[in-house]
């Protein structure tokens, strides 16, 4: 049957001391967990090295230290939602090649993306910089445009963002809504 492990840490909790049986019957196996904070880990810390002392007082020879270490992964609890206004698109009309288009119009039907990047964990700041990247369909295989982005708003304060918007410099009709392209 288990018995229960007494554990004392020091006082600054670097060390503790755990009672794994007195006596410890030969052939015998003790399980036990220490939970270990995690207030000191930052963004450049990797792993974790937890060194292991068994003492006893028989005389043991060759009853070195162990080394355990753990790896330490750290995770956003991000999520990104999406919306397209219109939902569906159209494409029509005339087909220009890029030298031959200037002005916002001749482009074509104009759809605005509205993402959300959502953060429920602790402040990122403390844990280093999330980055979102959007791929859309740019360009055909022939090279013509499919969806060009006219203009980008990336919250309050504006987020840098690359490649920028509009890379034809056309000139635009109106100030667009969010994620425009």
């Amino acid at each position: 049957q288990d018995k229960p492990v007494l554990c004392l840490a020091n006082q600054n909790g670097s060390q503790v001391e755990c009672e794994l049986g007195n006596p410890l019957k030969r052939g015998a196996q003790v399980r036990f967990f220490l939970i270990l904070s995690t207030s000191g880990i930052t963004i450049h810390t990797s792993d974790l090295a937890v060194e292991l002392a068994l003492s006893t007082i028989s005389e043991q020879p060759g009853l070195e230290p162990v080394v355990a270490r753990a790896r330490v992964v750290l995770e956003l609890p991000l999520s990104v939602t999406g919306v397209a206004v219109p939902p569906r698109l159209f494409f029509g009309g005339e087909v220009r090649g890029e030298s031959a288009v200037r002005r916002e119009s001749q482009v074509g039907s104009a759809v605005s993306f509205k993402v959300t990047v959502s953060h429920r964990g602790q402040a990122p700041k403390t844990l280093g910089s999330a980055f979102l990247t959007l791929h859309w369909p740019l360009e055909l295989p022939n090279g013509k445009w499919l969806l060009y982005p006219l203009s980008l708003e990336l919250g309050t304060p504006p987020v840098p963002c690359s490649p920028s918007a509009n890379p034809l410099r056309l000139t635009l009709v109106q100030p667009r809504g969010l994620g425009r392209a």
